[in-house]
């Protein structure tokens, strides 16, 4: 049975917004997975990320929950 994946809209996201979207469980967890990049992110303009931040984002949380997947299959 195939899974259907979510499209991922990149556009200017709130925090929220985007713990929702990534399917992340809390803030925290965003913050454990996103500050160690936050030179690469840069910071939010107000209470967005700018599109560019948001691709920037989504790559650091695919690439972790990627590793996490790894880690958990060995």
């Amino acid at each position: 049975m195939k899974t259907q994946e979510k499209v991922f809209q990149v556009k200017a996201y709130m925090k929220k917004q985007l713990i929702e979207e990534l399917n992340l469980s809390s803030a925290y967890e965003f913050d454990k997975i996103v500050k160690p990049h936050a030179e690469k992110v840069g910071e939010r303009m107000g209470h967005y990320y700018t599109p560019k931040q948001v691709r920037i984002i989504f790559d650091v949380v695919q690439t972790h929950k990627k590793m996490k997947d790894q880690d958990e299959k060995k």
